[in-house]
């Protein structure tokens, strides 16, 4: 494979896409919920010291931070991170259903490598389905799609992979090569297409090509989300990935952390959270961030 992205050049990528970015003596970060920053790649597993959170506590605007740390640490939430690192991936490596549903998906998808510019115009309907049916509809704009596409087009190793069926787009998937992964990044299909399994065709002919042909260290799927996403995990653990235990660490503003540990002042925070956490996905994950912390100490 060709030398993968480093974490400067995934910066730059999230920077390109408007995220506010910023670095710490082992790292860089990017706030990837509202005053909440995660560290990138975020696939890595960090041991840090409370003196370099405080100097990105001392940035503008930056309640809080989360990680991946190893499962070893002395504190964290026992959490967990999609992979897949078989390199004998292939069809046996799957429950007899969902080979089945490989088969019949690569039966009658087309399922190839795609330009980000063909995945840009005809992706769009396909991404605002799926983020229907997980009930994120709030989570894109229209200008953060565009900014995505204009700042993969302008990173090393990341790549587009489509599965048309008649001829029309029915799922999509982003990848980004690093030096020690290549992560899953954007996963979309439409609603109408799943009974042509695009999805299982298009990680199962990805996720061998990455493995098997060129011998990728390993893939990510990412984080256990914030979010209860239990179907959506449970897809990705049937196509062979697995969770590898870490710890997610959530680490809120010292002043936040003061108020926090007021049991009054903490309830009214969770009142606050639970009335909001239905309407969107930020209060969804403002409550998940709650329910990380409390077990990250």
């Amino acid at each position: 494979m060709e030398p993968g992205l480093t974490a400067e050049g995934y910066a730059r990528f999230l920077a390109l896409q408007g995220y506010r970015v910023r670095s710490t003596t082992s790292l860089f970060w990017f706030e990837a919920n509202r005053w909440f920053f995660l560290s990138a790649p975020h696939h890595r597993e960090y041991r840090l010291q409370r003196e370099e959170l405080r100097s990105l506590f001392r940035s503008w605007g930056c309640l809080g931070a989360r990680y991946a740390a190893p499962v070893d640490s002395a504190f964290g939430k026992l959490s967990y991170q999609i992979v897949l690192d078989d390199h004998s991936y292939g069809l046996e490596r799957l429950s007899a259903n969902v080979r089945s549903k490989v088969r019949r998906g690569l039966k009658r998808c087309r399922v190839c490598s795609a330009d980000l510019i063909v995945l840009e115009r005809e992706g769009w309907e396909l991404h605002l389905e799926t983020l229907r049916r997980q009930n994120r509809e709030q989570a894109w704009t229209t200008d953060r799609w565009a900014r995505f596409w204009s700042a993969a087009r302008q990173t090393p190793g990341v790549e587009g992979w489509g599965a048309w069926v008649d001829g029309r787009l029915a799922a999509f998937l982003v990848t980004v090569r690093f030096e020690d992964a290549v992560e899953f990044l954007l996963s979309r299909s439409s609603t109408e297409e799943r009974g042509a399994y695009p999805n299982n065709a298009l990680i199962f002919t990805v996720a061998e090509e990455m493995l098997v042909r060129r011998r990728a260290p390993e893939i990510t799927f990412g984080l256990e989300s914030l979010e209860p996403v239990k179907p959506l995990d449970d897809f990705k653990f049937s196509m062979g990935f697995r969770p590898r235990p870490i710890r997610q660490v959530v680490v809120f503003h010292p002043l936040l952390q003061l108020l926090l540990a007021r049991p009054r002042a903490r309830a009214a925070v969770r009142r606050w959270v639970a009335h909001g956490e239905l309407r969107n996905v930020f209060w969804r994950k403002a409550a998940g961030l709650l329910r990380f912390a409390e077990e990250s100490n």
